[in-house]
């Protein structure tokens, strides 16, 4: 016996509509190795801040930079800043609507904040050279200790 809906349709065909009609959010990867891209496109509220968090924590699983593109959201309720809240941190594109909620709460240094992906993957990439690379302590550097043999 199957469940039926008010529309006449059966529970399997009603589980595939989306639940969240205001809300895209995709996950994919970027061009420097292990960064991803997590695009927002809609209204992000309490009914789909738990949608937008589940798919941060899917992209910190296979990714060990990301950027969250939020540059598409039209709506930003406070139930979103939890989704962004995450251990590791994110990069952040926001778009006018986020940036008005970020600023009003007082926390728009709490993420590093870009004004596009591409440049917010430059930054992540230029910040993964310079941890990666063996340099001197600044110290040493300024007395010239590194030159010594």
């Amino acid at each position: 016996m199957s469940l039926e809906f008010a529309t006449g349709r059966s529970a399997s065909t009603s589980a595939q509509i989306p639940p969240f009609r205001g809300l895209s959010v995709t996950v994919r990867p970027a061009p420097p190795a292990n960064a991803g891209v997590v695009t927002v496109r809609g209204e992000v509220d309490a009914m789909s801040a738990g949608l937008l968090a589940d798919r941060i924590a899917h992209a910190r699983l296979w990714f060990t930079s990301v950027v969250v593109d939020l540059s598409g959201v039209t709506f930003f309720a406070a139930a979103g800043i939890d989704a962004l809240t995450t251990e590791e941190p994110i990069a952040l594109v926001c778009s006018p609507a986020v940036l008005k909620v970020l600023t009003t709460c007082g926390l728009e240094n709490r993420w590093e904040l870009h004004r596009s992906t591409f440049l917010a993957l430059a930054a992540g990439v230029s910040m993964d050279f310079a941890a990666t690379t063996a340099s001197p302590e600044p110290a040493q550097r300024a007395a010239g200790a590194h030159r010594a043999l």
